[in-house]
């Protein structure tokens, strides 16, 4: 009986590792299953159906039907905890306990599987610090390497449910550690590995951690090989520049706020929760930048790695990849602009915005990525509208005078038809969406536009009358198709302020014209 007992769980384990066949992927599992339930239907010891059913337990899982599987880990659960030496057996109980927490948690039982994944926990944890595996007569095969096998397992099944409740800092801290045990046994996938750190470095980044977010992604790039893998070395690349960036972004509101010189930011940058001892990188050390110089030096270290990563992720081929890159850099011209005093810097900041993304965005096929061109279209829109606006301010270009600087009042006009164009893009883009997508962003966006609109048009200098004339009519017709659109759409509770300066804007343009036909 104990010979057909074991000559049926070696041909299991044989067909379990038959490749599957497309047409039917579970074929050689089925064949498997139906020896083990035939198995099961003869007389067998307590400890023989614990082991069977709990081989069932794990092939309904691999076959997807993950109630069977639980009810099947449960009875082999019950018939282990009948069995008189346990201790012989409790890698079962490990694998059990994680079967049944990852079931739980894949039912969104969250705080159940957390129990049961616990019970695996201190189990592993137990299993190991005992360590004595070869004088005992372990019933699954590796004994003291399976026990870390689940270990791991059980960790990473524990972060995955930290991740799904919200629990960030324990999720991390999890995940962390399956991480750390992956490398250590060399049982991860270069490509997964590579990835987790950059997944867990947006969390510490998120939470200012700015060292440990950096020396994760230096791992990363640590265990690539040289010269190989180029593609996944610049993804790294790409998450070392938005690590620089966000620590740059984070410093400009502390010198903005005057809390550069806070003593806790040392710590809080460079706290270390996981360092792998085995790769060769260095603890990094980030001090707080706290002068205009140290920001614009950020600045230039991110920007160099968002280039050499652009330098793999060129336009034709990787799209979504580069444009996001250049958005990235688009938007640190953005932060350091904040700190920027000269007015002439504030103008070729925001020339240099529009430099890195017009010739993408006339570039891009806007039906294949829709996405990426209406969020380039609302950010070109947005620049040419903060353009103008500064140059009419900073420039003192009124309705009669065309500012103290000619070349300005030229850049300001350009500035403001790029302001219209684009924003009638993004109306004729809103309009397309139907009548149930018309949700409060929705309205929100559209409002924006035409109001940008009409300001732009009242903003256009020239020093013919009837051309100035013509853009100002064009713009009280502009706040009065608003106006009259708002209430048409019922909308006049969400959009209070805009009505009240539409309707100033349409008491003061007709006085405005009549002036400047008259002079």
């Amino acid at each position: 009986m104990l010979y057909e007992f074991e000559s049926t769980l070696f041909q299991v384990e044989h067909l379990e590792k038959f490749p599957s066949i497309e047409e039917q992927p579970f074929l050689y599992k089925y064949r498997a299953r139906t020896l083990l339930q035939q198995l099961l239907q003869k007389k067998q010891d307590p400890l023989q159906q614990a082991i069977i059913h709990y081989q069932l337990g794990v092939n309904f899982l691999d076959c997807e039907e993950n109630g069977e599987s639980r009810k099947n880990m449960a009875k082999s659960l019950q018939l282990f905890s009948q069995i008189a030496e346990i201790e012989n057996y409790l890698t079962y109980i490990q694998s059990i306990y994680n079967h049944l927490g990852f079931l739980a948690v894949n039912l969104d039982d969250n705080e159940t599987g957390l129990a049961i994944l616990a019970k695996a926990e201190r189990l592993g944890e137990y299993l190991i610090a005992k360590g004595d595996f070869e004088k005992r007569a372990f019933k699954i095969q590796g004994g003291y390497e399976k026990a870390q096998e689940f270990y791991t397992i059980t960790l990473f099944y524990i972060a995955q449910a930290y991740t799904k409740l919200g629990i960030k800092d324990k999720a991390a801290y999890y995940c962390g550690q399956t991480m750390l045990r992956q490398f250590k046994s060399k049982t991860y996938e270069l490509r997964d590995l590579v990835i987790n750190c950059i997944s867990l470095s947006e969390y510490y980044s998120g939470i200012w951690n700015f060292a440990q977010a950096f020396y994760l992604l230096l791992v990363g790039e640590a265990v690539i090989p040289e010269g190989k893998r180029k593609k996944l070395r610049a993804t790294l690349q790409m998450a070392q520049g938005k690590i620089i960036g966000d620590m740059m972004a984070y410093c400009v509101d502390c010198i903005k706020s005057n809390q550069q010189n806070d003593p806790s930011l040392p710590k809080l940058f460079n706290k270390y929760s996981i360092t792998f001892d085995s790769v060769n990188v260095k603890q990094l050390v980030f001090q707080p930048s706290k002068t205009f110089d140290e920001i614009k030096s950020l600045f230039r270290q991110s920007n160099t790695l968002y280039k050499k990563a652009m330098s793999i992720f060129v336009l034709d081929g990787f799209v979504t990849e580069h444009i996001q890159m250049l958005s990235e850099i688009s938007n640190m011209y953005k932060v350091i602009m904040s700190l920027e005093t000269d007015p002439n810097n504030i103008i070729a900041y925001l020339e240099k915005r529009l430099d890195l993304l017009l010739p993408v965005f006339n570039a891009i096929n806007p039906k294949a990525y829709q996405n990426t061109y209406e969020k380039l279209l609302v950010e070109i829109a947005e620049i040419n509208n903060e353009l103008y606006e500064f140059i009419v301010k900073f420039n003192e270009i009124d309705d009669f005078q065309g500012g103290k600087s000619k070349k300005l009042t030229e850049k300001m006009n350009k500035s403001c038809l790029n302001t219209i164009q684009y924003y009638e893009k993004i109306i004729e883009q809103l309009k397309l969406l139907e009548e149930k997508q018309r949700d409060s962003a929705y309205y929100s966006s559209i409002t924006t536009a035409y109001f940008n609109i009409a300001k732009a048009q009242s903003k256009y200098f020239s020093k013919d009358k009837k051309i100035k004339v013509t853009y100002l009519v064009n713009s009280l017709n502009q706040y009065k198709q608003l106006v009259q659109y708002i209430n048409q759409q019922n909308q006049q509770n969400e959009f209070q302020a805009v009505l009240q300066m539409c309707k100033e804007m349409i008491q003061i343009l007709p006085s405005k014209i009549d002036r400047i036909n008259y002079m």
